[in-house]
């Protein structure tokens, strides 16, 4: 039984469209999609490839003629008697988000909220659904950008170059930069909605919702609204997933979906190294940050000493800012891996990171992830317990119950030939390479580390064992990759080579600072190779809960706006239901 019949404005690809005509209730169909509108023909285009029987309105909402969407729902209206109409409105975000931190805003697109009050007087919807960025609950007015100049020079008001027109009416304009006022934080948005319910005879309620608490592969925190007319229930979701379940009888709710489920695990990209198109130094700052938190557990790891004590008999840990205490090759300990996600949107490279065991943080437009490994000791006897690098090593028996023991530094090759702490400044550097990094190793399983990186923003990344952190639409230019560490010595990296158990990590006068620096933490804790790839196509539909055979027009970069761009299809689902399940108690109970 349909119970909704659904206008979907700013309709994008379909991801509202296709979460809506997923909902079931008692195992039928609760609502149709019945017109869209969207100013982008390819994005419209996708949207008819998926949903042909919707009314499609290739038009910006704010210059589109009512009169053949208000016949359309009247037929609608008569064809399902029994079902309520709802007007959905994703306004665009852009303006809005933290993401876009201190740079311009653009007042139209601000105040598009505003022209949903002729589709609301014509249409006379049921209910009014809104999505957004929770910033959107800060709307209120602009005021000129004022920056405070260093040294007590005062203040000054930064201007922007925009250019405007083609061919030879094309001109450039100078203009201040407007940004919210921060003194007037909702003010437009608390008018806004007081005038839809005075004016229109609504209630509203609202809140901010994760996709990833109720089952998605995205972490993509979202403010959802809903107007109803007259005595209509309103009513939300209740989360059926959770990071943290609690031990309890109690709490039913599943943990949090990890994206590593939609990830083609078995393309692992290209190396890092020796690219045709060599990665920019903040790339590799990136990379190096994720490598830090989640493969050394942080700036606080170190190097533990396991084959002996101090002269008091105590024993002492060094820290991995000094040099690396002898240690017997005798296969007793294994190094693991972790897996997590680089976020690069946003505050200091190490906090921004997740596990790839739950969802990932909300998908942008732009691809922003690639993917890491981390390292612990694992007991292979009693519970078989892990015990985290940066703890004493569990009690060592007389038989072999660990795997790998490494010991690492850097080896200067003249001279007396010297060795050195791979966190101390390296000796002197001779016009042919003499610097390598050396490891003595005992032979353990190959494995691999993940996790995703956003060239988006500044952060370490996020884990794969979570969900995937937010989509934009601006990764269409620089989007999410996926990073894979590994320590298989049957695939090495051109810079090391091996000599018996002995790995050489080679560190040349033409690498940058960071490059240097990863290759000595490669060296640390024996990673053989670093490789990336961006997310495919097919990977960030299925993060933001598109179906794998849902079909998208237009080029890749295209393709990619549009996933960021999308409300993230369970969402849309969810809402549905519950509304129909709210619905029929509601109708039931009259």
């Amino acid at each position: 039984m349909i119970r909704f019949l659904y206008i979907d404005l700013f309709c994008g690809a379909g991801g509202t469209s296709t979460g809506v005509e997923a909902a079931r209730l008692h195992g039928e169909q609760v609502a149709k999609v019945i017109a869209c509108v969207n100013h982008d023909a390819n994005a419209i285009a996708s949207h008819a490839a998926n949903h042909p029987d919707a009314l499609h309105f290739v038009e910006d909402i704010r210059t589109l003629n009512l009169d053949r969407l208000l016949a359309h729902v009247e037929v609608s209206r008569k064809q399902y008697p029994a079902a309520r109409v709802v007007l959905w409105a994703s306004l665009e975000c852009t303006n809005f988000s933290i993401a876009k931190g201190g740079q311009s805003r653009d007042a139209d697109s601000r105040t598009l909220a505003e022209h949903l009050f002729r589709y609301i007087d014509a249409l006379r919807p049921d209910y009014i659904q809104i999505e957004n960025v929770k910033e959107f609950m800060t709307w209120g007015p602009l005021a000129v950008k004022v920056v405070e100049a260093s040294h007590g020079h005062g203040a000054y008001c930064p201007l922007k170059i925009k250019t405007v027109g083609q061919g030879k009416h094309k001109r450039r304009t100078i203009a201040p930069v407007w940004v919210p006022d921060a003194t007037r934080r909702g003010e437009d948005y608390h008018r806004w909605v007081a005038c839809i319910c005075k004016d229109g005879g609504y209630r509203f309620d609202h809140r901010i919702l994760d996709s990833a608490d109720f089952g998605a592969y995205t972490s993509r925190r979202r403010f959802f609204g809903i107007f109803a007319a007259g005595q209509l229930p309103i009513v939300f979701p209740t989360p059926t997933h959770t990071k943290k379940p609690a031990p309890n009888l109690f709490d039913v709710r599943a943990k949090w979906r990890p994206v590593r489920d939609v990830l083609d695990l078995h393309d692992e990209g290209a190396s890092i190294f020796g690219r045709k198109k060599p990665l920019v130094d903040a790339t590799f700052e990136r990379i190096y940050a994720g490598l830090v938190k989640f493969v050394a557990g942080g700036k606080e790891a170190f190097m533990v000493k396991y084959n002996s004590m101090s002269q008091s008999g105590k024993y002492v840990a060094p820290g991995i800012d000094d040099p690396c205490p002898t240690v017997a090759v005798q296969s007793r300990l294994g190094v693991a891996k972790a897996c997590f996600l680089a976020k690069h949107f946003s505050g200091s490279p190490a906090d921004r990171a997740i596990s790839i065991d739950g969802p990932a943080h909300a998908v942008t437009t732009v691809d922003h992830h690639a993917l890491v490994s981390g390292n612990f000791l694992t007991a292979y006897y009693g519970n078989g317990y892990n015990s985290p690098v940066e703890a004493p090593a569990p009690t060592v028996t007389t038989k072999d119950r660990f795997q790998l023991v490494r010991s690492r530094f850097l080896n200067m090759q003249y001279g007396n030939g010297c060795t050195a702490s791979v966190e101390l400044p390296a000796g002197t550097v001779t016009p042919t390479p003499k610097h390598h990094l050396v490891t003595y190793c005992a032979e353990t399983p190959p494995r691999k580390g993940r996790y995703l990186l956003n060239p988006q923003f500044a952060s370490a990344g996020a884990p794969i064992d979570r969900p995937c952190f937010t989509l934009i639409a601006r990764m269409d230019k620089r989007p999410p990759s996926i990073v894979t560490t590994e320590n298989d010595v049957q695939h090495l990296a051109p810079f090391i080579r091996r000599e018996g158990d002995t790995l050489i990590y080679e560190v040349y006068t033409t690498d940058s600072p960071i490059v240097v620096q990863i290759k000595e933490f490669m060296a640390l804790y024996g990673l053989v190779d670093v490789k990336m790839r961006m997310l495919k196509i097919s990977e960030l539909k299925r993060i933001m809960g598109f179906p794998a055979n849902y079909k998208l027009v237009g080029t890749q970069a295209e393709q990619k706006k549009f996933i960021g761009n999308a409300v993230e299809v369970t969402m849309a689902r969810v809402i549905c239901e519950a509304l129909g399940r709210m619905i029929l108690d509601f109708e039931n109970a009259a």
